[in-house]
């Protein structure tokens, strides 16, 4: 891997990834259609948040990363498309999270897994309707992704290509935070800016994250300790949608990887923070025992 320059890092960090009061599904809220009479006999879940404060994205842009996905499938063979939505801040809690599909003729309620994930229908109805997908949390609660997994990957680890193909249909689906620039707006236009730029893409672990290790056959890359847990600045707090999960966070910068011959069957494996603490403490009884 090429050495490695914190400051361009943190300059495309900055670049792509922060987001100010307004995001491209607030622009969107602002100029779509008015929520159905709340009063209108339904027997969906009524998403109660208020209609100008809940955390919502566009089904329209959704849609657009569906169809990325069935475009790139061969990144991620025998995988479904799934979302998640994840706490962006503290005190969020998720029991209880009510999605709906909305729009002015549209409500249709969202099943959500334990592990917060789901999936969504195609219904050209709701998008006519200019629908949203609306959550009963205030705006800023929630951090969205997609959700790609090829069956089979043992515990602790990840593919590159489902993580690819993840980046590509986040930012079609403007599923990720960043700063509403130009230049950023330009950006996600791009016909492929997770492989053409070496742009950061934060992912999440289960756990808390101690390091990463890239793995194909005998060939073996551990990720510089740069590219875990983002750069430690408290004013991204509101900015970013990964801050608060920091220290389950990850960047991938795909670019690279790729020019070097990393495939999409490359796996990512995870050495997480509370598996380190337990091997130093059997090893410091085990030092105790002996004396």
């Amino acid at each position: 891997m090429k050495d490695f320059n914190p400051c361009a890092l943190l300059l495309a960090t900055l670049l792509c990834y922060l987001s100010p009061g307004a995001s491209a599904a607030d622009q969107d809220r602002a100029a779509g259609p008015a929520v159905a009479d709340a009063g209108t006999a339904t027997p969906t879940v009524e998403v109660t948040a208020v209609r100008d404060d809940r955390d919502e994205k566009s089904y329209r842009k959704i849609l657009d990363g569906m169809d990325v996905f069935e475009k790139n499938r061969q990144l991620a063979p025998g995988a479904a498309l799934r979302f998640k939505v994840l706490p962006r801040q503290p005190g969020v809690d998720l029991q209880g999270l009510v999605l709906q599909l909305r729009g002015e003729h549209t409500k249709i309620a969202i099943p959500v897994n334990a592990d917060m994930s789901f999936s969504l229908p195609r219904d050209p109805v709701a998008a006519q309707d200019d629908a949203i997908v609306a959550s009963n949390r205030k705006s800023k609660s929630l951090t969205w992704r997609a959700e790609i997994r090829s069956p089979g990957m043992p515990a602790k680890t990840r593919r590159l290509g489902d993580l690819l193909l993840e980046c590509k249909v986040g930012m079609v689906a403007d599923l990720v935070a960043y700063v509403p620039t130009p230049i950023n707006v330009l950006i996600t236009k791009l016909p492929d800016p997770c492989r053409s730029l070496s742009i950061n893409m934060f992912y999440f672990t289960e756990r808390p994250l101690f390091s990463v290790t890239l793995s194909h056959g005998t060939r073996r890359l551990v990720l510089p300790a740069a590219q875990l847990h983002g750069p430690d600045m408290p004013v991204l707090t509101s900015l970013q949608d990964w801050y608060f999960l920091r220290d389950r966070a990850f960047m991938m910068q795909f670019k690279p990887l790729y020019e070097q011959g990393w495939p999409d069957d490359t796996m990512l494996e995870f050495d997480y923070m509370d598996e380190d603490a337990a091997s130093s403490g059997e090893q410091t009884h085990v030092a105790g025992t002996g004396q």
